[in-house]
């Protein structure tokens, strides 16, 4: 009988003990699991901050076009109105045509100044970086929330109660 005891306590203290391990195992995978979720919630709060920059740059350059294009309507505007006025001459009138000279020549001086092929183009370059840019943040920030989508399944799986093992006493 008290054999019999002895062995059943043996056995279910063996149990118990692999139980045990068996729980530690999976508190360490719960822990893991957890860790592995606050790093991916990190990397897809930096994305998301590096996403907002590019979309500010974006805003940026297309601000940039637009003062650019107001520049050129603006240089057309001036060209066109001295093609008006040179239509609408009846006698040449040299000063006249001097002022007009010295206006196209402004226009001209303006748009050169402007510089707006080189800018045009880098506003363009720009936009296809800031493109890709955003769409590299999306492809991460779309992976990371499979990755805490899956983490999170992980920590459901776990039975609950794992989270506080009582202490097993030892004989």
């Amino acid at each position: 009988d008290a054999a019999a005891a002895k062995a059943d306590a043996d056995k279910t203290y063996q149990d118990v003990t692999g139980l045990d391990g068996e729980l530690q195992d999976m508190l360490r995978q719960l822990q893991d699991a957890e860790n592995q979720l606050k790093k991916k919630q990190s990397e897809a709060d930096n994305d998301m901050m590096m996403a907002n920059m590019a979309t500010d740059a974006a805003e940026e350059a297309e601000q940039n076009a637009r003062k650019a294009k107001q520049s050129v309507n603006s240089v057309l505007t001036t060209i066109n109105d001295l093609l008006n006025q040179l239509g609408k001459l009846d006698s040449v009138d040299v000063s006249k045509l001097n002022e007009l000279e010295r206006t196209l020549e402004d226009a001209k001086s303006q748009l050169r100044d402007s510089d707006l092929d080189k800018k045009v183009a880098q506003l363009e370059e720009s936009a296809r970086s800031q493109d890709a840019a955003l769409l590299s943040y999306q492809q991460d920030i779309d992976q990371i929330i499979k990755d805490i989508n899956n983490l999170e399944d992980i920590k459901n799986t776990l039975p609950p109660g794992c989270y506080n093992t009582p202490i097993i006493e030892k004989p």
